[in-house]
């Protein structure tokens, strides 16, 4: 124990660094978390009601963490553009400030009136003229004119050399090519710290690829459909007068926490005593023993009389309908389109089995027979359903399919009509 009153725990190979006062003892490769304290409700909720506290607390700590990591790559990606669009404007700027010297420069060497190259020669041919006057032969090859003239081209030879030097990039002297210098050395240090920070995010997102698996694989995954069904049934059960909870991260009787939802059916229909049928919300493939198993353990835990799996699709359930049943277990999928029938005759299925359960121990009078004959009505009218709705998206699909081989035919058709026009019109002219 530390005079300060933290309690300080041995490290391996060199000393600990507990945080003066804190909870939180730092070592090479772990942390004591020493009367640490909580208070978000979620997290209290989360662990407080896990099967193992402590491997709920880790699986907080690792998940948060990656998740952490996770959350920069968005942001490192804004930087790397913010500096490609960075280095893509200081290069245009200097691109087209160098084309703008460039241009200036050659217009006044040669403008007509005040370029520095025809003032000069001008100027040289007008003295000669005052001077020589008409003494020499502008024709004869030997005359001072002849020469002078000669002096001009070769002066006007060396004038666009000069130009050619200042507009070359190949050297290291003139203008262009310190330009070009400098705009390779600033691309070159601007790319390189592009390709660190391309490399910082590919690890980013590495990271990010291995927090996936570990969130899809946590409870959290289930939990989106498991709204939508309870969504659905709180609809089904308000005008009877039934009650539904979410108690999927409550513990029930057994002490797990088998069982989504669970529905209270009204005690007006129940002869006063408490009467309750259960819901799994799967959004997962199972087989039927898989499914039963997990029926029969919400059943128990949840005290019920009946108990439903609902699942997202029909390629997940383990039956080929919609709605099926056994003894006080059975099993509905919640169409994709929102269609909740089968989900409606699970409902008022499992509320029977709930009023007859109670109607054979409290003297009721219901009509066993003409319900059990009306259920099975039911079943076979959303069976039909279900295949004439499978039957029409396959016939949808098929004119749809057929209307684009239609219009590829109709393409192909006209354009070998305009090829035998064309090929009738040449024939035409040849003759």
């Amino acid at each position: 124990m530390s005079n300060n009153g933290t309690r300080e725990h041995p490290r391996v190979g060199t000393t600990n660094r507990p945080v003066p006062g804190g909870p939180i003892i730092v070592h090479d490769d772990s942390i004591n978390i020493v009367d640490f304290e909580e208070h978000d409700p979620a997290t209290v909720a989360f662990i407080a009601t896990a099967d193992d506290p402590v491997e709920a607390t880790h699986q907080c700590l690792q998940v948060g963490v990656l998740a952490i990591k996770a959350a920069h790559v968005s942001l490192e990606t804004d930087l790397v553009r913010g500096r490609f669009d960075a280095m893509s404007e200081q290069f245009d700027t200097q691109v087209e400030t160098a084309v703008n010297q460039i241009v200036e420069a050659t217009r006044l060497l040669v403008n007509d009136e005040t370029g520095a190259i025809p003032v000069a020669l001008e100027a040289h041919h007008q003295k000669l003229e005052e001077l020589l006057g008409a003494t020499f032969d502008p024709e004869s090859k030997k005359s001072v004119l002849a020469l002078f003239e000669q002096v001009m081209a070769d002066t006007h030879q060396s004038q666009v050399e000069a130009l050619r030097q200042i507009i070359s990039t190949d050297g290291e002297d003139g203008p262009m090519a310190r330009m070009k210098n400098s705009i390779v050395l600033e691309v070159g240090r601007g790319l390189g710290e592009i390709k660190s920070d391309v490399r910082d995010l590919s690890e980013k997102i590495a990271i990010k690829t291995a927090v996936a698996p570990v969130i899809a694989i946590t409870t959290a995954k289930g939990f989106a459909f498991e709204t939508v069904v309870l969504s659905k049934v709180s609809d089904i059960a308000a005008p009877l007068g039934d009650t539904v909870e979410d108690v999927g991260t409550v513990a029930g009787s057994k002490g797990n926490k088998k069982g989504d939802l669970l529905v209270t059916v009204n005690r007006d229909d129940t002869y006063g005593r408490d009467g309750r049928f259960v819901f799994e919300a799967k959004s997962t493939r199972l087989n039927m023993r898989k499914t039963l198993d997990e029926l029969d353990e919400a059943l128990e835990n949840r005290d019920a009389q009946a108990a439903v799996a609902v699942f997202s699709s029909q390629d997940e359930a383990p039956t080929t309908v919609p709605f099926s049943y056994s003894d006080n277990r059975a099993i509905a999928v919640l169409d994709e389109d929102g269609d909740d029938a089968a989900l409606h005759l699970a409902c008022m299925w499992a509320r029977w089995l709930v009023r007859r359960h109670f109607s054979s121990t409290g003297g009721g009078d219901l009509d066993t027979a003409r319900i059990t004959a009306l259920m099975e009505d039911a079943g076979r009218a959303l069976d039909r359903s279900t295949t004439i709705k499978r039957s029409h998206t396959q016939a949808r699909k098929g004119i749809e399919q057929a209307g684009r081989e239609l219009t590829s035919l109709v393409t192909e058709v006209r354009e070998a009509l305009e090829a035998l026009a064309t090929e009738l019109d040449t024939s035409s002219d040849h003759e």
